[in-house]
């Protein structure tokens, strides 16, 4: 049983992979086109496989609770929320073709395609350190990219109080915790794979 489990995640890890490098295929072949006026349709046909990951997604956040994948559930928790609350509400409220589709997906789906395959090969050290590398540079474009949409739904008119109240909670995240908290904890797995991390201890012992 416990090894036809573990077969059934290691499909599930494939099928995400190859999902989100669908989803980064379609968002680079949009970038090479000489004219952007589609990409508000393209981003609609994506919502819907990005939700189906979403739900590999959840699936790993509760193997985290039960401490059958390492990883913060909490953490788990409030990513995954946003993201949904942002494919849900935030861009099918925010103006036509906007910027913001494309940055929020090719931040997730770039992330995720050097995510998963810690997962699909976990004796390969350059697959880790690739993973912790990447959301360096994602992570930052992806939450001011989902505050930004949040922040345009949020002074809409006709957006109603329910979701505002949700959208400040997006704002809070991205624009206090995720700058003070999240990302600080990315640079310190991060920096010392580039060996950066080493080299400002050095300089500070110098100065």
């Amino acid at each position: 049983m416990t090894t036809m489990v573990s077969r059934i995640f290691a499909i599930l890890n494939w099928i995400a992979f190859l999902g989100w490098s669908f989803v980064s295929y379609k968002l680079l072949f949009l970038l090479f086109q000489t004219s952007n006026d589609d990409s508000g349709n393209v981003i609609d046909d994506l919502q819907m496989p990005v939700l189906a990951l979403e739900g590999i997604c959840a699936i790993e956040v509760v193997r985290i609770l039960f401490g059958d994948l390492k990883g913060n559930f909490v953490l788990g928790i409030i990513l995954h929320a946003i993201r949904l609350l942002t494919v849900l509400e935030t861009m099918g409220r925010v103006p036509p073709n906007h910027w913001t589709g494309v940055a929020i997906f090719g931040s997730w789906a770039v992330t995720e395609v050097f995510r998963y395959p810690m997962y699909m090969f976990p004796g390969n050290q350059f697959c880790r350190s690739v993973r912790m590398v990447v959301p360096l540079v994602t992570f930052p474009i992806g939450a001011f990219s989902e505050a930004y949409g949040a922040y345009i739904v949020f002074f809409d008119p006709e957006s109603p109080v329910v979701l505002k109240v949700a959208l400040s909670a997006v704002l809070f995240v991205n624009g206090v915790l995720g700058p003070t908290m999240a990302y600080p904890a990315l640079l310190k797995k991060g920096l010392p794979i580039l060996g950066l991390a080493k080299a400002r201890k050095e300089k500070n012992k110098t100065n």
